[in-house]
């Protein structure tokens, strides 16, 4: 059985705007020589309620600090059976509003075809996308196209909705050649950090009232954002990454809503999600972080596991290396996955499950991309 991770992230705090993290950690902490006393400091001296979340932040610059993509790799591979794959998943964070990169998007992607050159039996590349970028549509083009990239990966979070109109040319695009999306879809992650006022506007010309930036960033990534792109694209594959996360996952188990009432109302995103999937047939979930946070959320997810109508379009995914902010191993949290949701579960999540999601052969019937690439990545 080839496992198939279909969350990891490979890019690098190059790739991170300098205010990504609070307080500068990304600029004062990228030294070594800073970063192990500051975080003996905070840590020893300074006793506060959130040291968790510093550790947290102390996780994430340590493990892409002064580290390339291949070495991020490396990491994750070594906790996963021999022959595991990955989909790999670069981040456009240059539009919210978190300061400058030190390397762009371009250079991200190149880096990471690299990577692909270099492990082309393990890694699956996707091209992120963000509808403010200029010429967004020649860019997937020429990765998809050239150099055999498999689909997208797109986090509105940074400040868009997902049915913004400049992105239904590449709907569009990636429907007819069979190109799955993959798009944060939680309450948790980065988010943009300044909400400008074109942001107060749904695509369907409803009004918002402004928040604070954290807040408002959830209207991004609202689950029912989907419905509208999905019935407008019905044979486009869609993965709403992390199946709604932990906040709406506590929300499910623990809070009450009028099943009969007004459809969405007070009900959490785990629900929205449920619905969504049974209305669209190309529409899938990830369960990454989510399943890593808690062992609470395991006997529900096996249930849904259980249902014939989705079980189908669940997929396997950790969110490497951001679920590295957590207490637990990624090898430690795959096994408690694998062992809590049952063997023949596990497999069907991240093997034909992620396939069906992928459709590659259909990709190389329609781009009639030269497969010799995967395995002479020279040419």
């Amino acid at each position: 059985m080839t496992f198939i991770n279909c969350h990891v992230h490979t890019f690098t705090i190059d790739h991170v705007p300098n205010r990504f993290l609070p307080l500068g950690l990304v600029t004062i902490m990228k030294p070594k020589a800073v970063r192990k006393p500051l975080s003996w400091i905070f840590s020893t001296l300074i006793p506060f309620s959130k040291r968790d979340l510093f550790d947290r932040y102390i996780n994430f610059v340590e493990i892409t600090a002064n580290k390339s993509q291949a070495d991020t790799l490396k990491g994750v591979r070594s906790y996963y059976p021999r022959g595991t794959k990955f989909i790999v998943l670069p981040m456009d964070m240059e539009f919210m509003g978190a300061g400058k990169v030190k390397v762009g998007l371009e250079g991200q992607m190149q880096e990471l075809l690299g990577l692909y050159k270099s492990f082309p039996e393990e890694v699956i590349p996707f091209v992120a996308i963000d509808p403010r970028r200029k010429n967004l549509l020649d860019l997937v083009k020429r990765y998809v196209e050239e150099h055999k990239f498999r689909g997208l990966k797109m986090y509105p979070k940074c400040g868009f909705f997902p049915n913004d109109r400049r992105l239904f040319p590449i709907y569009e695009y990636a429907q007819r050649n069979h190109l799955p999306i993959l798009t944060h879809c939680s309450r948790g992650g980065v988010h943009a950090m300044k909400i400008k006022p074109s942001m107060l506007t749904r695509p369907d010309g409803q009004k918002l009232k402004k928040t604070k930036a954290k807040k408002f960033a959830h209207h991004f990534t609202e689950p029912k954002n989907y419905d509208e792109i999905m019935t407008a694209f019905p044979d486009l594959k869609m993965c709403l990454a992390h199946f709604g996360g932990n906040v709406e996952w506590d929300k499910y188990l623990e809070n009450a809503w009028d099943p009969h009432g007004r459809e969405g109302q007070n009900s959490s995103w785990v629900a929205d999600i449920l619905d969504l999937m049974k209305k669209h047939k190309n529409l899938y979930t990830d369960i990454s972080y989510t399943a890593f946070h808690s062992d609470r959320y395991f006997p529900l997810m096996k249930i849904f596991l259980e249902d014939e109508r989705i079980n189908d379009r669940i997929l396997f995914g950790s969110d490497y290396y951001m679920v590295e902010r957590e207490k637990r191993s990624e090898r430690e949290m795959s096994i408690r996955v694998r062992y809590a949701l049952g063997e023949a579960n596990f497999e069907r999540i991240s093997g034909p499950n992620v396939l069906s999601f992928l459709d590659l052969e259909k990709q190389d019937a329609v781009l009639s991309v030269d497969p010799t690439l995967v395995t002479n990545p020279q040419n």
